[in-house]
């Protein structure tokens, strides 16, 4: 299981470093503001095209990546957990495990983080639709 969660930290940890160096860039494109002609909106719309393919779209993918590796064994040590609880919760913290507890909210981050930049994605594709 530590194996487990070594390898969800360290992918989750890669695409928060990413997210963290590109969000700048990512908010800027987001902050462009289409013009009322076509032919004014030429440089925006590259520079929020290469924005959308070259820092959202990749951590997005990876971020969601992570979130569906790791979930079918988050999923069962939930279940796990919860059927333990509901059978005799008074054993419950005796049989506590922090392992398995990180990797669950490790992979709930990945999933939050996942979910974020799934909706700046569409933003910006969006925003290069508006720009087109």
């Amino acid at each position: 299981m530590s194996d487990l969660l070594s390898a969800s930290s360290l992918l989750m940890a890669v695409a928060a470093i990413l997210f963290s160096l590109w969000y700048t860039e990512i908010a800027k494109a987001l902050e462009t503001v289409p013009k009322a002609h076509r032919e004014d909106n030429v440089a925006a719309k590259r520079f929020v095209t290469a924005v959308l393919l070259s820092k959202a779209l990749p951590v997005s993918v990876m971020a969601l990546s992570v979130a569906l590796i790791f979930a079918p064994d988050a999923i069962k040590l939930a279940k796990e957990s919860f059927l333990a609880y509901a059978s005799d919760s008074t054993s419950v913290p005796s049989h506590y495990d922090a392992v398995r507890t990180a990797y669950c909210f490790v992979t709930i981050l990945s999933a939050i983080l996942a979910g974020y930049m799934w909706a700046l994605v569409l933003k910006l594709v969006l925003l290069r639709k508006q720009l087109s």
